[in-house]
């Protein structure tokens, strides 16, 4: 309980005039979020007890209710809403929890799928590399075949040529 004299808090009475609600209604609202966050000190008190509110609590009140007036939601689920309570914030831990060990264990996956394809790159590679001095060989070979094929071209024009010199009736023909 604190001595406060600050102008930021307001009084109850100033408090439900701002909402446009009864000085009990928002004694109810306010009992409804110390018990939902199970905590009698939660808001502000002055010497004579009286709770204090600050303008961020008159929003939150405003929340609650229009939360309140949805179908199939009461005043104390709204404030549980707004208010989040230890179990509730130890469920949002445990979630974010779990989340973070799935993502963990797709990161483990991702990283050994990484390595896998790695090896079958470098594996690739060397049959890359491999093929290309086997093309080169075959490339070599088959520029000697054409110089074979065509000293060989050049060797039977020539004899050809001997040949039509050296017959007989080649000296008939001149």
């Amino acid at each position: 309980m604190s001595n406060v004299k600050n102008e930021n808090f307001l009084t109850p009475a100033q408090a439900a005039k701002e909402l446009g609600i009864s000085v009990a209604t928002l004694r109810k609202y306010s009992l409804i979020v110390e018990h939902t966050t199970d905590n009698a000190n939660y808001f502000e008190r002055n010497s004579q007890n009286n709770r204090l509110y600050t303008s961020e609590n008159l929003e939150d009140f405003k929340k609650m209710v229009e939360l309140g007036h949805e179908p199939k939601m009461t005043l104390d689920l709204a404030a549980q809403k707004i208010y989040p309570t230890e179990s509730t914030k130890k469920d949002n831990n445990n979630d974010l929890e779990k989340v973070v060990a799935d993502l963990k264990a797709k990161n483990k996956l991702q990283a050994q799928k990484i390595e896998e394809l790695e090896v079958k790159i470098s594996d690739l590679t060397s049959a890359n590399e491999e093929l290309a001095k086997k093309d080169e060989a075959l490339q070599t070979e088959v520029v000697k075949s054409e110089e074979k094929s065509t000293e060989l071209k050049e060797r039977v024009n020539e004899q050809v040529k001997d040949d039509k010199k050296d017959h007989w009736w080649n000296r008939f023909m001149k």
